[in-house]
């Protein structure tokens, strides 16, 4: 975990608007954040085993009835 040296800017009634951090605890931020966005997968990029698991792991969440027909709904409104 980065330790960041950080300042808060308020305005005239102390309310925060922004914050400032050394310009080297930016670039480091910067370059954690390039390393840990990597652009999803579609589909059609997964293996077979990759997209059983993601499957498996999203299995089970949608509870509001027929995925396809509400699909269809959204899309016509």
């Amino acid at each position: 975990m980065l330790d960041v040296k950080k300042r808060i800017v308020t305005d005239e009634d102390g309310q925060p608007v922004a914050v400032q951090v050394d310009y080297a605890d930016w670039l480091e931020i910067e370059r954690q954040l390039e390393e840990s966005s990597s652009p999803p997968k579609s589909a059609a990029d997964m293996t077979d085993e990759e997209f059983e698991a993601l499957a498996e792991d999203v299995s089970g969440h949608w509870t509001g009835g027929d995925g396809l027909e509400y699909q269809r709904r959204v899309r016509a409104e």
